[in-house]
């Protein structure tokens, strides 16, 4: 075929894309159905005690791995779809992306690219705020595709208004910050001298709450792969563990799908 990719029938890319959408889709109710289990168990804790609280253990780690496997779906999906509609473009590089297995993570790369963090600085695409939150996260040591992941989720949270309400006014901010967490922002830039309703206080508070109270969620944002399917992985994993907001594991998805297709094209040029 001389190097070049040759395929007469789409149609087997939209089918594993299906298979993998209603594979996380089982993976959600099945999410859903651990959650209520767990809420039962806290419920009666307080008869059996231990017990309860060594099968609500038992129920995180199933979470865990589900949720795993769900972010790795999410990539192939991803993957499927970037890749078939590169191939019907006639792009002859669409060879060029790879899907690869590490240990339990599936990621892709591209052949010959390098894939490390943001090397530009001051990028600007007519967004201010955004634009400022890129920036600096990418200051940081924040790669493209985590940046693009956290992006997302601030669009969906707040549309990049540092001073939007929601909750019926009990969350705040470009993250939305509910209650306490209100309360340590506020704190948090009054100590530092920084202004609790500016963009600049809210995205330095936002590191800072990562690295000191989700440093799990940190690390894994620091080692997605700098690519289309670590910007989804980065905005899955805000989304079920830093924002938490109703119906967690879907939302997951549906942010993993704007930080991967609008966030990633975007951005991803500054690198």
């Amino acid at each position: 075929m001389s190097g070049e990719y040759d395929v007469g029938n789409y149609g087997i890319f939209e089918d594993a894309t299906n298979t993998t959408k209603e594979l996380n889709t089982n993976i959600e109710t099945s999410n859903e159905a651990i959650d209520n289990c767990k809420m039962q168990l806290n419920n009666e804790g307080i008869f059996m005690g231990p017990i309860c609280d060594s099968c609500i253990e038992g129920f995180d780690k199933m979470n865990t791995k589900m949720e795993d496997i769900s972010t790795n779906l999410g990539t192939m999906e991803n993957y499927l779809v970037t890749t078939s509609n590169t191939y019907q473009s006639g792009d002859a590089a669409a060879h060029n992306q790879i899907l690869q297995f590490s240990g339990s993570k599936v990621t892709t790369t591209t052949a010959g690219a390098a894939t490390s963090g943001s090397t530009n600085s001051n990028v600007s695409t007519g967004h201010a705020n955004q634009d400022s939150i890129y920036n600096y996260l990418a200051k940081q040591g924040f790669n493209d595709a985590a940046i693009c992941g956290i992006l997302a989720n601030i669009e969906k949270e707040s549309g990049f208004n540092p001073n939007s309400l929601g909750d019926h006014g009990t969350s705040y901010g470009i993250c939305q910050w509910h209650n306490n967490r209100w309360t340590q922002l506020k704190n948090y830039c009054s100590q530092n001298g920084l202004d609790s309703t500016s963009i600049d206080g809210q995205v330095s508070y936002l590191v800072w709450e990562l690295k000191n109270k989700y440093p799990s969620v940190y690390q894994k944002l620091q080692n997605v792969p700098n690519n289309a399917q670590g910007a989804y992985a980065a905005a899955y994993e805000w989304t079920v563990h830093f924002e938490v907001p109703a119906n967690k594991y879907s939302a997951g998805q549906t942010r993993g799908s704007v930080a991967s297709q609008k966030y990633w094209p975007t951005y991803s040029k500054s690198s």
